[in-house]
């Protein structure tokens, strides 16, 4: 399966990114944050508290807040490591 791999890390999504990718996912870029990791707490936020603009923001400021890894054909999105998920969109 051929594909494009990016680090986020050293080349964060911009805003219009994280809309297209969102909506592949349907979901919302607020929910492409990961509550859950350490920068993500280091941080102190409040995720009731932000929009999808602020999520943008922080994302793009601090990828390592964002779930990861994400797959993507173009038309449908997986959102963390889901091994049946990527053999299906591989169609293994």
């Amino acid at each position: 399966m051929a594909f494009t791999y990016r680090e986020l890390i050293k080349e964060p999504l911009m805003a219009e990114e994280l809309e297209k990718i969102a909506a592949l996912g349907a979901t919302t870029i607020k929910e492409l944050l990961n509550p859950g990791s350490i920068t993500f707490k280091k941080m102190g936020l409040d995720m009731k508290a932000l929009d999808d603009e602020q999520a943008a923001l922080l994302i793009n400021e601090n990828p390592r807040i964002m779930r990861r890894p994400l797959l993507s054909d173009g038309k449908k999105l997986i959102i963390g490591f889901v091994p049946e998920d990527y053999a299906a969109l591989a169609g293994i």
